[in-house]
């Protein structure tokens, strides 16, 4: 089947009518014989047919609920993200539930945090997370409308609105470049890790070459010691400026550098990514704030299309799953551009460096 699974169609696995399975899952079970009410369980479970709740009876009393998967609160990126999307939500006039998954999980937990939040039968979900795979997102998609928020997507079946961290990447590029480094190391992280930090480090180095500033690539895990290495490779090769994938390894660096007695920027450069955590202005880190507050609104507005859609047509499958064109493709992708924030932990290359 290419196709999420109706309603008619767990009515034919179960051999029984298709009122049959509309009042099994409108909760009139008492109207319906409990071998048939097994039957049509056994059915959907089988098709894995979630009840689309905007489109029935029900819609008035857990309608108004949506789901939010996120990746890890104790980030304040996905922690600022949670704020946004709830406010967003709330002023939209619904409520909104969250699961949060692991760190380190690698991905599993997420799948099965966003199973979690189907079986409570929100209308609408996002998906904020930096490790999934949209191919395993798309394995969990059923006539609830699903959208990712946050981490850049291009995969046709699911729509997002997210960060341009590609962008993010070059712009950060640029700046070394303008401030004269020509030699620098970046902090890269596995795939799996994170598609986020591989994505912005990638592009980066992309960026990097054009300029024709050197990059030498540091591993970044584990992150204590991805630091240390990086202080290192600074100190042995020359290099000018430090790039971390993200502002929390970049505060994990200048603990680093002042315990050792290296000065930021006078001896290194460091940037980061994010720019949501509170005080990085007081610190100086010069890095790329994410347009968290413009990627929530726009992300809570379009799913108010997708519920109304799913609401006209109930039985029709969700837009993300229909036939579309490469300018309609464009528009479920959209990108939002963040800010450089012109720390003063990036400066000039230092004298001894030139």
């Amino acid at each position: 089947m290419n196709r999420p699974p109706t309603m008619l169609d767990v009515a034919r696995a179960a051999g029984v009518s298709r009122s049959t399975v509309s009042r099994v899952f409108q909760n009139q079970g008492e109207r319906v014989s409990p071998d048939a009410l097994i039957k049509v369980h056994e059915a959907a479970k089988r098709l894995g047919y979630v009840h689309n709740l905007v489109a029935s009876g029900l819609a008035q009393r857990h309608g108004r609920q949506l789901g939010l998967l996120i990746r890890d609160a104790t980030n304040p990126a996905y922690g600022h993200l949670h704020s946004e999307v709830n406010q967003a939500v709330e002023a939209a006039g619904r409520t909104l539930i969250s699961v949060t998954a692991f760190r380190h999980d690698y991905g599993t937990a997420e799948v099965d945090g966003l199973r979690r939040l189907l079986g409570q039968r929100v209308a609408g979900v996002f998906v904020g997370t930096g490790v999934t795979a949209a191919e395993d997102l798309v394995e969990t998609l059923t006539a609830v409308p699903m959208m990712i928020v946050g981490r850049p997507n291009t995969h046709p079946l699911i729509e997002s609105v997210s960060y341009d961290e590609r962008t993010h990447g070059r712009l950060v590029a640029e700046r070394l470049a303008a401030a004269g480094h020509r030699r620098i190391a970046a902090l890269t992280a596995p795939l799996l890790y994170s598609r986020v930090f591989d994505l912005r480090m990638r592009s980066l180095v992309e960026r990097c070459r054009e300029l024709g500033v050197h990059v030498e690539p540091v591993d970044l895990l584990p992150v204590e010691a991805g630091v240390t290495r990086a202080l290192d490779a600074a100190a042995a090769d020359r290099l000018s400026a430090i790039v971390c994938p993200v502002d929390y390894v970049a505060l994990d660096l200048l603990r680093a550098a002042c315990a050792r007695g290296t000065r930021v920027p006078e001896d290194v450069s460091v940037v980061g990514f994010d720019g949501v955590a509170d005080g990085l202005d007081l610190i100086g880190l010069a890095t790329v704030r994410l347009p968290v507050r413009e990627v929530a609104r726009r992300a809570v507005g379009r799913m108010e299309e997708l519920l109304i859609r799913a609401q006209e047509d109930p039985e029709g499958p969700p837009a993300a799953l229909t036939e579309t064109s490469e300018s309609e493709r464009t528009a479920r992708h959209a990108l939002v551009v963040g800010d450089v924030i012109e720390g003063t932990s990036l400066g000039p290359v230092p004298e001894h460096l030139r």
